[in-house]
């Protein structure tokens, strides 16, 4: 386990990352040529979610043992769910924060009604938005259902599970963050989905042995009821 929270400290630190890339004085420079993009943007579309990405590929690789199920068509489902997901995350990423910067910078953030400002806004606010969502959630789902499918052999300690409750919860701020300020569409719908399937998974088998399931289902608990008792407050 003691990877395994490694790696998961590691996805804490990328929404830390995030957030000072979006708060901090540092990142508003632009990169030439021709100020193609500021540095907010840039750490937001490549390193960031790269990090990311490598750290989901390493969790899995936590997850996998030597087992049949690995040589079943169930698995190599799974795989495919999780690859189209880290598209679908990538291509999110880069058509957001490409978007938003040209939002940002020539369109005012979308109070500019022009041709090109129209379809910048919708790019930034809505397409990117649903793309990335369904990415993100495609290699969460892929990576529950390979878990489910190769439980830990032994149960991890109430130490491990509290660790592991203290990682989600940063996952739940960043979920909260994205869906509380927006108005309430199929991305609350997809998180709650999402939700909804950790928990039956871990009502199926031992939450001790399930330990990634544990981490998706606090994160996704906090962050989708967080939401919801904030829009109805």
């Amino acid at each position: 386990m003691k990877r395994v929270h490694l790696i998961l400290t590691g996805l804490t630190l990328t929404i830390v990352l995030l957030s000072i890339n979006r708060l901090s004085n540092f990142t508003q420079g632009y990169l030439q040529p021709f100020e193609f993009l500021r540095w907010l943007d840039f750490n937001a579309m490549l390193p960031i979610p790269l990090f990311s990405i490598i750290l989901y590929y390493l969790l899995k690789r936590e997850i996998v043992y030597e087992n049949a199920f690995l040589k079943t068509g169930k698995y190599i489902l799974l795989m495919v769910i999780l690859i189209t997901g880290i598209y679908f995350f990538g291509a999110g990423s880069g058509d957001h924060e490409v978007t938003n910067y040209l939002n940002f910078r020539f369109c005012d953030q979308g109070k500019v009604n022009s041709p090109i400002c129209n379809i910048i806004k919708y790019n930034d606010d809505e397409f990117s938005h649903y793309v990335y969502y369904v990415g993100f959630i495609l290699m969460n789902v892929a990576l529950m259902l390979i878990e489910y499918n190769l439980p830990r052999k032994n149960g991890v300690t109430k130490k491990d599970l509290i660790l592991i409750a203290v990682n989600s919860l940063f996952i739940a701020l960043g979920i909260f963050a994205n869906l509380a300020f927006e108005e309430i569409g199929l991305d609350l719908v997809f998180f709650g989905s999402v939700m909804l399937l950790s928990i039956y998974l871990l009502l199926q088998k031992s939450y001790k042995r399930l330990p990634i399931t544990f981490y998706f289902a606090v994160a996704y608990t906090f962050g989708v009821v967080g939401t919801l008792f904030y829009k109805i407050i």
